[in-house]
C-alpha cells in the first residue's frame, strides 16, 4: 500500500483529504505545517507528498526545497495543492522543485489522476 503524506494547515481539509486518500486505497500521514512535515517524511518515509504552499512555521516551498536538498528524498514525488493560482505564483513554486501543481478548489478524479501519474512515473 502507498504511503501519502499530507501537509496542511486546514484540518477541515486535512480531514476530508485524508478520508478521500484512504477511500482510494492509500495510507495517510498528515502534518499541519512544513516543520511538522519535514519530520514526518524523514522518519515515515512516504511515497507521496500533496503540500499546501502558505503555512504557518514553515511554508510549502521551503519544505519541498529542503525534501529536493537531502540525498534520501530528492526523487520523492511532492505535488502542491493551493488556493495559490496566478501563473506568477505558479511559476515560483515551480521553482522549489515539485512534480506537479494542483489550485484549490479542484475535483477529486483529478488528484486521483495526478497522484497516480506522478506515482508511475517514479516507479
Amino acid at each position: 500500500m502507498k504511503r501519502i503524506l499530507l501537509v496542511d494547515d486546514e484540518l477541515p481539509l486535512l480531514e476530508l483529504l485524508s478520508h478521500r486518500l484512504k477511500s482510494w486505497g492509500y495510507e495517510v500521514l498528515t502534518a499541519a505545517n512544513g516543520e511538522e512535515g519535514l519530520r514526518v517524511a524523514e522518519t515515515e518515509r512516504p511515497d507521496l507528498v500533496l503540500l499546501d504552499i502558505r503555512m504557518p512555521r514553515m511554508n510549502g516551498r521551503e519544505m519541498c526545497a529542503r525534501l529536493r536538498a537531502r540525498r534520501d528524498s530528492s526523487q520523492l514525488p511532492v505535488i502542491f495543492l493551493t488556493a495559490l493560482g496566478m501563473p506568477e505564483q505558479i511559476e515560483e513554486a515551480f521553482l522549489a522543485g515539485p512534480d506537479d501543481y494542483i489550485v484549490k478548489p479542484f475535483k477529486s478524479a483529478e488528484l486521483k489522476e495526478r497522484i497516480q501519474n506522478c506515482l508511475m512515473a517514479k516507479a
